[in-house]
């Protein structure tokens, strides 16, 4: 009986296998755009003629109009082409599209919150794989399992948004990729780096860039949505030694604290943060300041989703070529795995909505091929396309990493294991980096605040 309550428990993380596959040739997290208000309300040109099967819904669309669609999301999941595409929706149906967002490290609380008291959005993100556990998929969210855009999704799309045999969220965006170190090949080559295998060889990396009056690495502890990513980019490798790792998390057999690699990948992490590596202002550092670091020879490496060097030129600088960006797998732990994640963001429909066939109506709409497409063309974070024919654009840098990594990948702990939260390990990482923690007191830590949420959520074993 354990053994099947665990398997119904995983069938989210299990599915996030099939992206394996999928990226073979080929992700927070992240998507960035400069809001930081919330609610706000999109203002866009109006959209082209309907489709001819939009028309059909004519009448249902009339009926409709007027109301407003609260859509709640973490602030740097949106940007001016899903404003655009709202906006269109609007001109169209005479739904209003009302985002709400919030700050990145508060987003997953205040939803969560908002659901447990009956005041959630119409709709709401979430990462896919098991983190769409942690909004309680079958009490909180409408099934969107014979909505007519299903037919046209990729089925690693469908299977990592999906929980017991349903699905629950539209993922049109497409992978937002893994995380890597970005490096520019041409610094290396002029410093006579080579390019790290292991961490050895990274800590010579770091040395060589310091000598050159170079801040090695580009760490912001402060935004706690990235630090832990240092610790998360072993989970391929530490499956790789034992694959029950993530069965074994999920059913409370073992925590954190007694996976080994996560435990020497943090001790290293606290060596690198006492070496220097991360420069004077790395506690106070933030994500946004990250595009100029990066861009003006300050700073040598910064772990990051392989969508990166698009964004640095969509957001920051215009003229900037994003194929002077290369990336190799995190060196921690000797690691030479990639960890993918099991689909990146998607959208949910609230099941307590008061307005569930127009949140309906749009996700329609945004599945429309043509609105897909703009979707990718404008918003280039996407490495793999999760719509049948229409095809995205990998960078440079992301194509690299897996071209280093081979076979060597598979589902990170952050998509497969129930009640990671990454923000808490930063947290706990900001204590060891002050000194008041050890590595494995910060799994330690970590497990406890897991356990117990487990625990909330009636998880048998915990």
């Amino acid at each position: 009986m354990k053994k099947q309550l665990v398997k119904r428990l995983l069938s989210c993380a299990v599915c996030t296998t099939m992206v394996i596959g999928m990226l073979a040739g080929c992700g927070s997290k992240t998507e960035e755009n400069k809001d930081t208000a919330a609610p706000a309300e999109s203002e866009a040109p109006a959209a082209d003629a309907a489709t001819d099967d939009a028309k059909t819904d004519d009448a249902g669309s009339k009926a409709s109009a007027g109301v407003t669609l609260n859509f709640a999301a973490s602030q740097n999941w949106i940007q001016d082409v899903d404003r655009d595409l709202a906006k269109a929706f609007e001109e169209e149906t005479g739904i209003i599209i009302n985002f709400q967002l919030s700050p990145d490290d508060q987003y997953q609380t205040i939803i969560k919150s908002k659901l447990n008291t009956g005041e959630g959005p119409d709709i709401f993100m979430s990462y896919s794989g098991t983190k769409l556990n942690d909004f309680n998929p079958e009490k909180n969210m409408v099934d969107l399992s014979n909505e007519a855009w299903v037919a046209n999704q990729e089925d690693w799309a469908i299977q990592t948004s999906s929980y017991n045999g349903k699905l629950y969220a539209q993922n049109i965006a497409g992978v937002d990729d893994t995380n890597g170190v970005l490096y520019q090949p041409a610094m290396f080559e002029e410093l006579g780096i080579k390019v790290p295998t292991n961490y050895a060889e990274f800590k010579e990396a770091c040395d060589k860039l310091s000598a050159a009056g170079i801040t090695p690495v580009y760490e912001f502890v402060k935004d706690l949505w990235h630090t832990h990513y240092w610790m998360e980019g072993a989970s391929a490798l530490a499956l790789a030694n034992d694959p029950e790792l993530y069965n074994k998390l999920n059913s409370n057999q073992i925590g954190f604290a007694d996976v080994p690699e996560f435990v020497t990948a943090l001790e290293q992490l606290q060596e690198m943060e006492k070496a220097g590596y991360f420069g004077e202002n790395h506690m106070s550092n933030i994500y946004d300041n990250s595009y100029e670091a990066m861009t003006d020879g300050k700073y040598g490496m910064i772990i990051i989703h392989g969508s990166y060097p698009n964004e640095i030129q969509t957001q920051f600088k215009e003229d900037l070529d994003p194929d002077i960006y290369s990336m190799f797998p995190s060196p921690l732990v000797d690691n030479q795995y990639v960890t993918l994640t099991a689909g990146g963001t998607t959208k949910c429909i609230n099941a307590n909505s008061e307005h569930i066939d127009e949140a309906k109506q749009f996700f329609d709409f945004l599945a429309r091929p043509e609105n897909v497409k703009k979707l990718y063309e404008e918003k280039p974070l996407y490495m793999q396309s999760a719509v049948k024919d229409i095809t995205a654009a990998p960078t440079k840098a992301f194509t690299d990493l897996m071209n280093i990594c081979g076979d060597k990948k598979a589902a990170g702990a952050e998509a497969s294991v129930l009640f990671y939260d990454g923000g808490k390990i930063s947290e706990l990482c900001q204590e060891m980096f002050t000194g008041s923690l050890t590595a494995k007191q910060v799994l330690e830590e970590f497990d406890s605040s897991r356990r117990a949420l487990a625990k909330d959520a009636g998880v048998e074993g915990f």
